[in-house]
């Protein structure tokens, strides 16, 4: 059977209703409703974004005014980003999770005309700040609003109002369409600010629609495939994504919540989904803490299915032929053991993308040995986002892929340190790199270098193509000895410590390196049990002295490749996560550093006013 073309587009509003027409399919869209997920028809999608498009724009919006969008993934977030870039205007997404302060300055930097929220809790944020937003006029909330909020009108009656006039909507909705032009700006989107305040990033439906085309075929995704949507709609990886599914036919199922996430995999179980590394670190931790209620003999067996899985992989990364005995033997370790971890994903994952930060080499090896590829990309909201990435056929483990159609990469020639330890600046250029900060003219200026981007990461480029990160120039510190530190080539050495559940290195301009840590509490906790160390909160659990001790050893052992200079010198023990909700990890789970060191500095001065020794961490707890 030949496949049916994907329809060409030069817009985001213009791909969808082209595929609509041209791909028609019955399940475009998987909703979670009355305790199970039922098909919505890209037909019915493009009535309903059609109908929105009109009460829209019955409502006073029109082309390039800014509307927001503060929702968790769901279809009606979906639905009016279609109707919205239909008619026009710029969306800007808004993270769910951010708090008033943040949300009231976006909304006013890019002078928001209109805003479409989610859940009642969204809602009320919005009139906790409204009064402070002039630009403000229209606020659609997608579950109801109570009857007596009379300056919010309901999602579902907007969209009934489109559809109850004279007219069919979708003609005037294709006409609409088709006046949207590609350079006309299709969002702008507030970075998560890990380094400081968020700028606003314009991108144009060329940028987007570059990026999608570019990516065309590298995962062969088509309409046999299920796509689970879990990661933020607000961050651009996500939705770049689910633009791509919805082109390429792949049904679109929206997860409820990242704690239901386990449950929505076994009811949709997808095919393809992108992840980001603290997604699969919880998973393969989970894994861990399951085989470890084994018996000692099946903690051996999956020792030895884990190794029998290594050594067969990386047959299947490059076409080699794999040797009889490997063969039967994986056979066999894959009845007895990788299709039970594959059931924990639904059973049908074929493609997983990867992209937001590093993984460790240890956890993809797991994830490839298990059957459960992970295909590492790179990125940045700047640049619509891909850069570069692995897919079937061209993988190479411990980078990030190679560069993309039509975008070009290259290396400044100016070294971050006199030895180059940390590689060279990142430059890019291409359709896919944004027009510019929004509002932000000298950022524009200092951005681009004769043109290119300057993405602000290292990295190196190998004989075959393949591109790797080594680390962030805008997180390199210097200690007061002169020396470099890359923070997250430390923090990396620790993504598979069962007793780490977090980690946070700081050392700039002082003697030495240090580290918060946040245990893994439940190893820890049965680590606890098994040495017969009694404490009654985890508070009273990190104080112990058998504990600093433990986490001595585990910080000595997988820091021991390390130079002198980069070793963790003092340790501080937290008792609780860094949150999303205390705005200390952003939405795709990277750690907001400058919000970690204002929250912990207590700490961090408590672990300097300490002498630390020459060989070995000391450790403190909080």
């Amino acid at each position: 059977m030949t496949p049916t073309p994907h329809p060409k587009f030069r817009t985001l509003a213009e791909m969808f209703v082209r595929t609509v027409e041209a791909q028609p399919r019955s399940d475009a869209f998987l909703s979670k409703s009355e305790g199970r997920y039922q098909p919505v028809s890209s037909g019915d999608a493009l009535r309903r974004v059609a109908a929105l498009a009109a009460g829209l724009e019955g409502l006073g919006i029109r082309r390039s005014d800014r509307v927001a969008i503060i929702a968790e993934n769901r279809l009606e977030w979906a639905l009016s980003d279609y109707a919205l870039l239909g008619l026009g205007a710029i969306v800007v997404p808004i993270y769910p999770t951010l708090l008033e302060p943040d949300i009231e300055l976006i909304l006013r930097d890019c002078e928001a005309k209109g805003v479409v929220v989610s859940t009642a809790g969204q809602l009320q944020k919005i009139s906790n700040v409204r009064a402070t937003l002039p630009s403000l006029e229209t606020v659609l909330a997608m579950d109801a609003p109570p009857e007596n909020c009379l300056w919010a009108k309901s999602w579902r009656e907007v969209v009934e109002s489109g559809a109850s006039g004279r007219a069919d909507p979708v003609p005037a909705f294709r006409e609409k369409v088709e006046a949207v032009r590609p350079e006309d700006t299709a969002s702008i989107l507030y970075t998560s600010g890990t380094m400081g305040a968020p700028k606003g990033v314009a991108l144009s439906h060329s940028n987007i629609a570059s990026n999608i085309l570019s990516t065309e075929g590298l995962f062969q995704l088509g309409e046999h495939d299920v796509a689970l949507s879990f990661l933020p709609l607000s961050h651009v990886f996500e939705r770049m994504l689910d633009y791509h599914y919805f082109w390429t036919g792949v049904s679109i199922a929206y997860a409820e919540s990242l704690e239901s996430l386990p449950r929505n995999l076994n009811e949709v179980r997808p095919t393809v989904m992108a992840v980001v590394p603290r997604v699969l670190e919880k998973a393969y931790a989970k894994v861990l803490e399951a085989v470890a209620e084994h018996s000692p003999r099946k903690r051996r067996v999956f020792r030895w299915a884990k190794g029998v899985g290594q050594d067969y992989f990386p047959y299947t990364l490059d076409g080699g032929r794999v040797p009889v005995g490997l063969r039967l033997r994986h056979s066999l370790v894959d009845a007895l053991v990788f299709c039970k971890v594959r059931e924990r994903f639904g059973g049908r994952l074929r493609v997983m993308i990867c992209g937001a930060a590093p993984l460790s080499r240890e956890l993809l090896e797991f994830f490839y040995a298990v059957g459960l590829p992970v295909y590492e990309g790179y990125g940045l909201t700047e640049t619509s986002p891909v850069i570069s990435v692995n897919y079937p056929g061209s993988a190479r483990l411990g980078t990030v892929g190679k560069v993309i159609r039509g975008v070009e990469v290259k290396l400044d020639d100016q070294l971050v340190d006199g030895d180059g330890m940390a590689g060279r600046e990142i430059l890019v250029r291409g359709p896919n790199v944004m027009r510019g900060y929004y509002k932000l003219e000298g950022e524009n200026r200092s951005a681009f270098l004769d043109g290119w981007f300057r993405t602000g990461d290292l990295g190196a480029l190998d004989a075959d193509g393949f591109l790797t990160i080594t680390g962030r120039k805008k997180n390199l510190f210097k200690t007061s000895g002169g020396k470099y530190i890359s923070p997250e080539k430390l923090e990396n050495l620790f993504q598979q410590n069962p007793f780490v559940s977090q980690i946070f290195i700081v050392g700039e301009g002082r003697k030495f390196v240090s580290a918060l840590v946040v245990p893994n509490f439940a190893p820890l906790e049965a680590f606890a049990r098994t040495h017969r160390i009694e404490w009654a909160r985890r508070e009273d659990l990190i104080l112990k002295p058998e504990i600093a001790a433990l986490y001595e050893r585990e910080i000595e052992r997988e820091t021991q490749c390390l130079a002198p200079h980069e070793k963790i010198r003092q340790f501080t023990l937290l008792p609780s996560e860094f949150t999303l909700e205390a705005g200390e990890i952003s939405a795709t789970q990277k750690i907001r550093r400058h919000i970690v060191e204002d929250h912990c500095r207590e700490f961090i001065e408590a672990m300097y006013r300490r002498q630390a020794p020459e060989s070995q961490p000391a450790a403190s707890s909080a």
